[in-house]
């Protein structure tokens, strides 16, 4: 099943900033095929929907982090792919960077900026 264009799905496991994105970006005319609060759940939807973006925290409670989610969903689908996190530099930055990820946002960020991210992109 694949979402009308620009698609993105979300994956954050604290609801109020999903809750923030999905509202904000959809104001912005973006599509909100799907969300996920773990890596299984991620991996299995980014499969199921292929989002043209994904808009990835790199901490998640459950079972692995953002960073081995998107090394899976890299490995069999082409997407725009951004990190979110509160980490800005050591190990899981590198990690993270390693992938070649088409954006990185150090929280708290704005927004809009975000949004201006993911047009440039289009």
């Amino acid at each position: 099943m694949n979402c009308s264009s620009p698609s993105v799905m979300i994956v954050d496991d604290e609801a109020v900033m999903v809750m923030l994105l999905k509202l904000r970006l959809k104001a912005a005319g973006f599509n909100i095929c799907t969300t996920a609060s773990s890596r299984q759940e991620a991996v299995a939807k980014a499969f199921e929907y292929s989002p043209e973006f994904v808009i990835m925290d790199i901490r998640l409670t459950e079972s692995g982090d953002g960073i081995e989610a998107a090394r899976e969903i890299l490995q069999k689908l082409q997407t725009h792919l951004i990190f979110i996190s509160g980490y800005s530099e050591g190990d899981i930055y590198r990690r993270a960077m390693a992938l070649n990820p088409d954006g990185y946002i150090v929280k708290p960020f704005d927004i809009a900026e975000l949004v201006v991210t993911m047009r440039n992109m289009m």
